[in-house]
């Protein structure tokens, strides 16, 4: 069974469609790792917060998703736009279903998870860029993400001609703290003068709290703007657009040509590697409901991309201290406080 919903409205459009599949429903209905070994098949369900379409974090959840049915063989389903008061019927509906596993694409889904994991005790629950645990059928996953986000802050702050360089996020939890901390880092291991403006909106998805966001940091002279957003980049875009001489460094795949005038660089990352690595886990009988931290790899390969509007000067330079993040010789402080 493979299903491809979309949630914009409410969690009703996907009680509906779930419903329609068949299959036994009700509490602890959910078969875990034990039915995947019966039936040589392994059912993932995705849970992302926005759409793929966003070219960023919404985008990275659907390929690591392909990427499980690739390399696993398993029956994946993806369901996209699913607000966060929705989420504990979305977790509730795929585990009665009889999916093993079900992946909250964010640290927002972790109290979903959390309470939908006791009424399911066969069925596994993962959160992504989460740090919760049960020590059975609850766990998550998370990466060093400060030793890529030094990677990006080195860049916008080699990149600034003002001194002052922004970070927009949607909501603060530990992921995205280490996001903005890791990004702070680098700059000030670039520039140790260097002014870092940050500011959450309160929304990943929203482009308009997100230019206006922009727009304000703009306004006290941040030249070159990061961040942590899925749909909100967009707003990002334009409001960077407006601007004289504003460049942009996001996130997860090379996007220049969604704004060439204004992208300089991306930190590219994506979760699909640890996810099958966990996955694998399960299949073996291993998952153990633990919380998986990964760093960044020595073999990632380039962990920053290059537009025109990035020097090669400074972009082989980022590339070097991605080399002496992964040997070492640079050790990025992991830190999820939320700023006050």
């Amino acid at each position: 069974m493979r299903i491809q919903l979309r949630v914009a409205a409410g969690a009703s459009i996907v009680l509906l469609a779930l419903a329609g599949c068949g299959g036994s429903s009700g509490s602890g209905s959910g078969s875990g790792a034990a039915d995947a070994a019966s039936t040589g098949k392994l059912k993932v369900a995705f849970i992302l917060p926005g759409s793929p379409t966003d070219q960023g974090y919404n985008a990275d959840g659907k390929r690591s998703a392909d990427l499980v049915k690739k390399e696993l063989g398993a029956d994946v389903a993806v369901t996209d736009n699913v607000a966060v008061p929705n989420q504990a019927d979305v977790y509730r509906q795929y585990a009665a279903k009889g999916y093993n596993v079900v992946i909250g694409w964010g640290g927002q889904f972790t109290d979903g998870a959390t309470s939908v994991s006791a009424e399911f005790p066969k069925t596994d629950f993962i959160v992504v860029n989460g740090a919760s645990e049960n020590g059975s059928n609850l766990g998550s996953i998370d990466t060093d993400i400060e030793q890529w986000e030094f990677v990006r802050g080195f860049a916008a702050a080699k990149l600034s001609k003002s001194g002052t360089i922004a970070w927009v996020g949607g909501q603060c939890f530990p992921a995205t703290a280490a996001n903005l901390h890791g990004v702070e880092e680098g700059a000030k291991y670039a520039n140790p003068g260097v002014k870092v403006l940050s500011t959450f909106t309160g929304d990943f998805e929203d482009p308009t709290k997100a230019q206006q966001a922009t727009q304000a940091l703009m306004g006290n002279g941040a030249d070159v703007i990061t961040g942590n957003l899925n749909n909100g980049w967009f707003g990002v875009y334009k409001a960077a657009e407006g601007g004289q001489g504003v460049t942009v460094a996001n996130e997860w795949i090379e996007s220049s040509n969604l704004a060439p005038g204004v992208i300089a660089a991306a930190v590219l990352k994506s979760q699909g590697k640890f996810v099958v690595d966990v996955l694998k886990k399960v299949q073996d009988g291993a998952f153990g409901g633990k919380h998986y931290q990964f760093p960044l790899p020595a073999d990632w390969g380039p962990a920053l991309s290059q537009s025109k509007l990035l020097p090669n000067d400074v972009y082989q330079a980022a590339l070097d201290v991605q080399k002496k993040i992964s040997d070492g010789s640079i050790k990025p402080k992991h830190d999820e406080t939320c700023p006050k």
